[in-house]
Formats: structure tokens, C-alpha cells, sequence
């Protein structure tokens, strides 16, 4: 363990640094709605188990779902992870297949009192946005074809604090402030291949600002005499303002794809509006065995909106209400079989519905998948954990396009009781 101790400050650097570039996942036509695809906030166990963990802790792996839940981390933990996708999207005549990865997720956490109160830093994406649409056209007047392309890359971050406390034996308690920021940039290109520079309009969206969210858990264990617990657990993101800038220009691109010039149109300022929304969840188990459990999260978007203070509305879509649903299943064998190495690979199991917040051809798009995962230890208290998922987004009939997509999430979880603790024999 002293070399994960001696290597955690290099892992910790590669990793930012990855993350700051802001690496894209497969590309996704429906990411161009609202401000992209919203990502659930579970690491690769939660991943593995449905994409539940608003009541259900573990005191090995550091719960970025629910504030509250950080209790449960009594010794320092670091877990950072990558997600890998392929993603095949369907027309009903044509198909294309993608396939991508990025660094998902950089976090921290450690006791600041002893089983009662625990903090945690974090860098983790909110939202994605990568796609890359082309058609083509007759000119006016002639049969010279014309290639429209209309790409997308960004998204948001969040780099947020987090703190849980446990009230008593039965409450805990949290917060976690974020900081929100990143930058949208879209732009619709025509190329005409008879042409020594084409036009390409380009929109670029920065935004930053905070957003606070707040989690408690009620914890009965000992149930029926045993080691047998129940857990409730529920979480709330309140409503914010996020400032953004919106810039458009125009640009000459010429055929091999360098901006030969620009000319901004435009520059506005505006806010972003991110409603509230929560959630809620139950789970039932037995210690450091086994645990069963079901999350729902809530999305009323019918007040999401970002507009410039030119009063124009800045997004595609029409907001609604949405939700996320998902059961999952964890499996220990006996964590401290040393004699059997798959006695102590905990196994996962889950399944979710997602019905997304941003109508798409005035219809619901939902997702829809089926999930499995393992942590391999390494050694007594750390892991390589994994998970994967397999599903389907939207409905041919009314979405127009569908997508079929195959997630891996990946990661490595450190704990150490020792990081902060100043050793006087070595």
C-alpha cells in the first residue's frame, strides 16, 4: 500500500489533467437538445448496480449520489474512472456505428472526524454534448451538390465540495456545493467542392456558476437480530442561475478545413436556468453481504430555460418533466476468504428506465438497460471496479432515430487509512 500512497500524487495529476481536457464519449444526435445529455452522478460500482446509490453506502467506495451518504467513508478513499462506448444509431434504412471513450470522473474523500464527519472533492462531468450531423442539397438552380455538416462538442463540469454527517445512529446528513462550467460549440458548415473556401457559422456557449444540493439517509441496522439493515435515503438540487455568454461568427473555412477567416456576429450575456429536482431511494441487506436496492429521481424541466438579454431563447427542444429509475443488486461472498480469490470479487447486477426532461420530434425519448458489474481487490481495502451496460435510447416511430449502445465503465478506488496520518516508523 505504500506504493499506491507513493504513486496517488502522479495518478492524481494524469487524471486532472485528462479530465480538464474534457475527453467526448460516442457521438449522439439526441446530445444536441437542452444542454446535452445529463449524466446520473454514479461511479462504475453505481453504474454496475442500475445507476442506484441515493440510500444505499459503502465504506470502501466514496458515493458522489448522496451527500449524505460520505459517512460511510472512514478512512481515506480516491477514486477516479473512464467510461468506453460503442453506439450504433438506426434511421430504420441506414445505421452508423461510433465508438469513443473519456476520463469520467477524479474524486477524493476523507474523515474529518471519525465516523462522524466526512468530506470529499470531486471533478465530475454534468453534462455531454458530441455530434456530428451531414446532409446534402442541389444548389439553386443547378445539380451541384452541397454538404451541410452540423457538428457539436462540449458540455458541462462540475467541480464540487461535499460534506456528510451523521445526527445519530439512525441520521446523516449532507451538502455539496458545485461549481459549474464549460463551453458549448456548434457550427453549421456548407462545402461546395467546386469552392476555394466555404462559410461555416459557428455558436460558442460558455457558462459557469454554482449549484447546491443537499441529501439525508435514515439507517435501521441489527433488523431482526442480525446484521440485516434498511436504509431511505433522499436528495435535492436546488434551482440555479448559471451565467453564460453567447457568441456567434462567421467564419471562411477553406477545403482542407483551416479558418481562413472570422467575424463575430455577436457577443450576448444570459443565464441558464437549472430547475430543481430530486430524488429518493430505498435499500435492504445484510452487512458487508449482500444489498438490494431501487432509486427514483425527478426532473421537472417545464422551467429550464437560457436565454441571452437579447430575450432569445438559446436551446433545442421542448422542456418537460422527466424521471430516471433503476433496481440493482449487490453480491459479497465472504470479503475476508483468503483462499478463494472470486469469494471476494463483489458481483452487480441492475436494470433502468429513463424518460429524458427535453421532448425530441414533440415526443418523450427514453433509455432503457440492463447492467452488471464486479470490484476485483487488489489488495485488503482497494479495487479495480467495473461495470457494464447495455441498451436502447428512443423509438424509431416517434424519435426518428434510435440508439443502440454498449457502455464499460472502469475504475480504480484507493483507500488508505494513513495518507494524512504522519508516519514515525517507515
Amino acid at each position: 500500500m505504500q506504493r499506491c500512497r507513493e504513486a496517488f500524487p502522479l495518478v492524481l495529476i494524469l487524471l486532472f489533467g485528462a479530465l480538464t481536457v474534457h475527453g467526448q464519449i460516442a457521438s449522439s444526435p439526441f446530445s444536441e437538445f437542452g444542454i446535452g445529455d445529463l449524466r446520473n452522478g454514479g461511479m462504475a460500482q453505481n453504474q454496475g448496480m442500475g445507476g442506484i446509490g441515493i440510500s444505499n453506502g459503502n465504506p470502501w467506495y466514496i458515493n458522489t449520489m448522496n451527500p449524505a451518504l460520505l459517512t460511510y467513508n472512514h478512512v481515506t478513499a480516491f477514486q477516479g474512472g473512464m467510461q468506453l462506448e460503442k453506439k450504433t444509431l438506426t434511421d430504420g434504412a441506414n445505421s452508423q456505428s461510433f465508438q469513443n471513450g473519456n476520463l469520467d470522473y477524479l474524486v477524493v474523500a476523507f474523515p474529518v472526524k471519525t465516523n462522524r464527519w466526512t468530506t470529499s472533492i470531486g471533478l465530475v462531468p454534468y453534462s455531454n454534448v458530441n455530434y456530428n450531423l451531414s446532409y446534402q442539397e442541389y444548389a439553386n438552380g443547378t445539380y451541384q451538390l452541397i454538404t451541410y455538416q452540423e457538428t457539436g462538442r462540449g458540455g458541462l463540469n462540475q467541480f464540487y465540495w461535499a460534506n456528510g454527517v451523521k445526527v445519530n445512529k439512525y441520521v446523516s446528513l449532507g451538502a455539496k456545493a458545485s461549481y459549474l462550467f464549460g463551453t458549448n460549440v456548434i457550427k453549421d458548415n456548407s462545402f461546395n467542392p467546386l469552392a476555394t473556401a466555404n462559410a461555416a457559422l459557428s455558436t460558442q456557449d460558455s457558462f459557469h456558476g454554482l449549484n447546491f444540493t443537499g441529501g439525508a439517509q435514515l439507517h435501521f441496522d441489527s433488523l431482526f437480530g442480525t446484521k440485516y439493515v434498511l436504509n431511505f435515503g433522499a436528495v435535492g438540487s436546488l434551482g440555479s442561475n448559471v451565467a453564460a455568454q453567447h457568441i456567434t461568427q462567421i467564419q471562411s473555412v477553406t477545403t482542407t478545413g483551416r479558418i481562413a477567416d472570422s467575424l463575430t456576429l455577436s457577443n450576448q450575456y444570459g443565464k441558464l436556468h437549472l430547475p430543481f429536482n430530486y430524488g429518493f431511494g430505498v435499500s435492504f441487506g445484510r452487512t458487508d453481504h449482500w444489498t438490494l436496492g431501487w432509486d427514483f429521481t425527478y426532473l421537472d424541466y417545464t422551467k429550464f430555460d437560457y436565454r441571452t438579454n437579447d430575450d432569445v431563447r438559446r436551446f433545442l427542444g421542448t422542456p418537460t418533466v422527466g424521471y430516471r429509475t433503476g433496481i440493482g443488486f449487490e453480491y459479497l461472498p465472504q470479503a475476508d476468504d483468503f483462499t478463494n480469490y472470486l469469494r471476494r470479487i463483489t458481483y452487480r447486477l441492475g436494470a433502468s428506465y429513463e424518460q429524458s426532461p427535453i421532448l425530441v420530434n414533440s415526443n418523450y425519448l427514453t433509455d432503457k438497460g440492463a447492467s452488471f458489474g464486479f470490484s476485483f481487490p487488489v489488495n485488503n481495502i482497494s479495487t479495480i471496479d467495473l461495470g457494464v451496460k447495455v441498451g436502447r435510447r428512443g423509438v424509431l416511430s416517434q424519435n426518428l432515430l434510435e440508439e443502440n449502445y454498449f457502455r464499460v465503465y472502469f475504475g480504480i478506488t484507493f483507500n488508505d487509512r494513513l495518507w494524512f496520518i504522519k508516519r514515525k516508523f517507515d
